[in-house]
Parts: structure tokens; C-alpha cells; sequence
């Protein structure tokens, strides 16, 4: 719970997302190299998380959607995020800690409409990674 309390606590002071249940995918997916669920509050997905806030303005695609980081790839820094409404999102950090030159082009990111279209990235993934 404390975890928790870190994570609402980042998220209120940025005014992105208020977290309650509803703020995490209820999907289960299959996991495969080089993607990972990042699971309660870990200083990575705290940090990932800080990173994303900090990248995303009102500019961008998905700044209006409370994106929420659950899960990473290892072969690059992509990120999945949940998006308040209901959609997921695989973002490309830049890793500049601010907000890019073009906002609303970076972080680069790819609309996923539904769980399914995730697991089917994810597949994909772990088959150019094999």
C-alpha cells in the first residue's frame, strides 16, 4: 500500500493522473523477452513513470489520456502504458528528462486499441527477438 501511496502521491503532485483502480490494465498478457510487467511500485517503474511526465506536454497524444507505465522492454526503451480510456500505448522515451523540441512527435508512440492488438505486439516482439 505504501507503494501505492509513492506512486498517487508523483502522479497528484504533476496533476497527470489520479491513480484508483481503475488507472492499471485488468488485462492478463503473456510476457515474453524482451518485454516485462512491472509489477507495484518499483523505483524503475517510479523512475520510468517520472520520465514519461516529465516528456509528455499538452501537446502531445497522450498527455490527455493519464498514461500509467506497466510494463518495458529490455531491448530498447520502449514502454507500454494504459491510457484512461481504456487504449494502451508503446512510447519510445528520448531520455531528455524535459520536453522534446517537437512535443507533439516525441516521445515517438504507437496507439494500441485493445488488449488483444497488445498481445499481438507483444507476439510480434518476442518473435524479432528469438
Amino acid at each position: 500500500m505504501q507503494g501505492l501511496v509513492v506512486l498517487f502521491n508523483l502522479f497528484k503532485k504533476k496533476q497527470i493522473v489520479e491513480l484508483h483502480e481503475n488507472s492499471f490494465p485488468k488485462d492478463e498478457f503473456n510476457w515474453a523477452h524482451p518485454w516485462h510487467l512491472l509489477e507495484g511500485s518499483s523505483r524503475g517503474k517510479i523512475g520510468l513513470q517520472k520520465e514519461l511526465n516529465a516528456e509528455v506536454s499538452s501537446k502531445h497524444p497522450i498527455f490527455n489520456f493519464a498514461p500509467i507505465v506497466f510494463a518495458r522492454s529490455n531491448a530498447s526503451d520502449d514502454v507500454l502504458v494504459f491510457l484512461s480510456d481504456g487504449r494502451f500505448a508503446c512510447v519510445h522515451l528520448v531520455w531528455h528528462g524535459k520536453v522534446d523540441q517537437y512535443p507533439d512527435k516525441f516521445p515517438s508512440t504507437y496507439f494500441l486499441d485493445s488488449a488483444e492488438s497488445v498481445q499481438a505486439f507483444l507476439n510480434e516482439e518476442a518473435e524479432e527477438h528469438t
